[in-house]
């Protein structure tokens, strides 16, 4: 659609004001013209040069003679002096050319933006330009650099005078390198390319685009615009950065050193020494303890213990409901938890545990079924990166959904700030203990999210502390209750949650 530019609107509008000042002027002069020969006539003669000076004798005289009295009457024939002068073309003289002048160059003015518009319309086409987006990656995680290049391409044999391309990001990102915008000219035949990068600060499904692109005459008298390029969708998944962290250690790191040991205490067939016990029926010959048997003189059979390492089966249970959206920006309780949950699932895969995750809100979300191999880590990136917060929290329909669908014991990690009726809770940890399944609940603890005391104003500081204060002698009555159904419950900060997350699932592969 072609539109008028500001400086095309204000050519139109000089030029009717020059029009409009010919037209005055034309008035004015037929109006003296028609005084002259009608009124004077009328008058014979009555108003002339010597009778206006009759009409109205010097100022001097009359003031001298009438002194205060005299200045009124000096006033008014002053001002009907004025207008008749004025009626009569005396005042000053305004020459019938200056018609034809302003008429002349107010309608040259429009004529000029006018006979404009066909040339601009003819050649102004936005379908001979050919918009490309390319993006260096359509999957990136959280606070990744992203390089995106626009190449713009004149199809036509035409020149453009003047193009103006817009590449619209979302809002959330960060340009940190460039411009995502170009205002060029282009040749018949010409390609161009422009490119910038913007930081992705969070997770989430993200539309690139759209690109939007305006045409110029060469006087700005017009413009014409349309939406070009199509859109590019990008996945960002949840931060890698406390990986890379990890990773960044080398291979010679040792998770039983940084974390604890990562062996269950169960007697098999491994290599590491458990201990030494009297020997049983059946028992293999190879791991009779003959030093032990030599000591009790032959009485006494011992055999030795072996501890094996047993893989885990862990279940990421993660609360998506609209509480969990609160928080400082881009450092919310969902976000934590997430990150939480990622941390948890590489530490698993690399100790060759399966891995599986359930997301509710109000209804079950996401349910993948464990697995540990590498194709699933990015199926379980993907998923995490479209939850949103949303609706209220249903733990125990989310706990009725999920029982089924475990088929042996497992370890369910549950991330959620506990704000619904803890009688759901509790109900739900009854129904998971009840299937022999072992739960431990990771808690980020809203005031610690929400606010930082060290920012808020006196009175504000103690408000939030009583508030804290409440929340938290609520919470260890809950954790008390949980207890009683040997669930571990833990609350966490911003500052904690990721080595929580490390100690607890070490405390997992510990248990025997």
């Amino acid at each position: 659609m072609t539109i008028f530019t500001k400086r095309g609107g204000q050519i139109v509008f000089l030029g009717l004001i020059f029009i409009s000042i010919g037209i005055a002027i034309a008035g004015y002069i037929a109006i003296s013209i028609f005084s002259n020969t009608f009124l004077v006539q009328l008058a014979q003669g009555a108003v002339s040069d010597q009778s206006l000076k009759n009409m109205y004798p010097s100022n001097s005289r009359i003031l001298g003679t009438n002194g205060i009295d005299g200045m009124g009457q000096v006033l008014g024939s002053t001002i009907g002096e004025f207008f008749l002068r004025l009626i009569f073309n005396k005042l000053f003289f305004i020459p019938s050319s200056s018609i034809y002048f302003f008429i002349l160059l107010g309608t040259m003015l429009i004529f000029s933006v006018v006979i404009s518009f066909p040339l601009f319309a003819t050649g102004a086409d936005y379908k001979s330009i050919k918009i490309v987006r390319r993006v260096a990656k359509e999957k990136a995680f959280a606070g990744d650099y992203l390089l995106i290049e626009v190449l713009v391409k004149n199809k036509s044999f035409n020149q453009i005078p003047q193009l103006e391309i817009y590449d619209a990001y979302p809002e959330v990102f960060d340009l940190v390198l460039g411009e995502n915008f170009l205002v060029t000219q282009l040749a018949g035949k010409q390609s161009i390319v422009f490119a910038y990068i913007v930081r992705l600060p969070i997770r989430g499904k993200f539309l690139i685009g759209p690109t939007k692109v305006i045409i110029h005459d060469r006087q700005g008298f017009f413009s014409t615009e349309a939406i070009l390029a199509e859109l590019t969708e990008l996945t960002v998944y949840p931060s890698y950065e406390d990986i890379k962290k990890l990773e960044m250690l080398g291979s010679k790191r040792q998770l039983g050193v940084l974390f604890g040991a990562h062996k269950t205490r169960i007697k098999g067939s491994g290599t590491d020494f458990f201990g030494i016990r009297t020997y049983q029926p059946g028992d293999p010959m190879k791991f009779i303890h003959w030093p032990s048997v030599a000591k009790s003189g032959g009485e006494k059979m011992l055999v030795r213990e072996f501890e094996s390492e047993q893989n885990i089966r862990v279940i990421l249970m993660v609360d998506a409901s609209s509480s969990m959206g609160a928080g400082l920006p881009r450092n919310t309780k969902l976000e934590y938890s997430i990150r939480s949950a990622v941390l948890m699932a590489y530490l698993a895969q690399e100790k060759k545990d399966t891995v599986g995750l359930f997301v509710f809100d109000k209804e079950p979300r996401t349910w993948m079924e464990p697995k540990s191999s590498q194709s699933f880590m990015f199926q379980f990136l993907e998923a995490l990166a479209n939850i949103n917060p949303q609706n209220s929290p249903d733990v125990l329909g989310a706990t009725e959904y999920l029982v089924p669908r475990l088929n042996k014991a497992s370890y369910i990690v549950l991330f959620t700030d506990l704000e619904y009726p803890s009688e759901d809770l509790l109900e739900s940890m009854k129904k998971l203990r009840a299937h022999k399944h072992r739960v431990t609940i990771i808690s980020p603890f809203g005031p610690w999210f929400e606010s930082k005391l060290a920012d808020l104003t006196p009175t504000d500081r103690i408000i939030g502390e009583a508030i804290q204060e409440s929340l938290i002698a609520r919470r260890t009555e809950l954790f008390k209750k949980l207890r009683g159904f040997d669930v571990l419950s833990i609350s966490v900060g911003p500052d904690d949650m990721l080595a929580n997350v490390m100690t607890e699932f070490s405390k997992m592969k510990n248990i025997g």
